[in-house]
């Protein structure tokens, strides 16, 4: 079978996000008396989406409770003014795209980062390599691991879920290429370790960007 796409994850698979993520954060815990956390405490939180992040932060088990719903708007309200504060791309990621794009790979993100934050990321740092659709966190979209977002990038690039490779740093990202009958690629440049990833049944794990074209056998072109 040939790919003929890959689907990527976005915090922690094309760039690293956790200083933002933290700051905002700790900036709603701080104003409320809680203690903060480490910028490893939250690689360990992220990956579920931001409701889920500020329940795990401020120790919350009803998703209904009045108070995770107001920090969850403050959460959302920090973010967005420091949703690029240090953000970076992994070194390899720009030549990984490069070659993709040369190759007419069609190229995509499905992220549990908020849609409109996921596309303001993509527009800054991704500009010239033609992600044909971002699809992020809202209220029409499940949070991976269900299979909806990667679904429908595959049926709007008019390809199958089995041509499709699905790459991320988290569980999350592998149970969702399961879900949705996609090539699963773990990234060990991310969030999560490599032991997590093989635990929750990665294909392919990768170690920097490029080798990704050894699993679409490119490696040679």
């Amino acid at each position: 079978m040939k790919f003929k796409a890959v689907i990527f994850d976005l915090d922690g698979t094309l760039v690293n996000s956790i200083d933002g993520i933290a700051l905002s954060m700790n900036n709603v815990l701080k104003r409320h008396g809680f203690g903060t956390h480490t910028r490893d405490t939250y690689k360990a939180l992220v990956g579920h989406g931001m409701k889920e992040l500020v329940r795990k932060s401020v120790c919350i088990k009803n998703l209904n409770d009045d108070l995770l719903t107001q920090y969850f708007a403050e959460m959302k309200e920090e973010y967005a003014k420091n949703w690029d504060y240090r953000l970076r791309v992994y070194d390899g990621i720009y030549e990984l795209l490069n070659r993709l794009y040369r190759n007419n790979i069609y190229l995509a993100v499905n992220t549990n980062k908020e849609e409109d934050i996921a596309r303001k990321v993509v527009e800054r740092f991704f500009p010239y390599w033609g992600f044909s659709w971002v699809v992020g966190s809202s209220a029409l979209m499940p949070k991976k691991p269900d299979q909806s977002g990667a679904r429908m990038i595959a049926n709007k690039l008019g390809v199958l879920p089995e041509e499709c490779i699905y790459i991320g740093d988290s569980e999350v990202d592998i149970m969702t290429a399961k879900n949705a009958n996609m090539h699963s690629v773990g990234v060990l440049w991310g969030f999560r370790t490599e032991n997590e990833l093989i635990q929750a049944g990665a294909q392919s794990i990768i170690r920097r960007p490029l080798e990704l074209l050894s699993v679409l056998g490119l490696e040679r072109i």
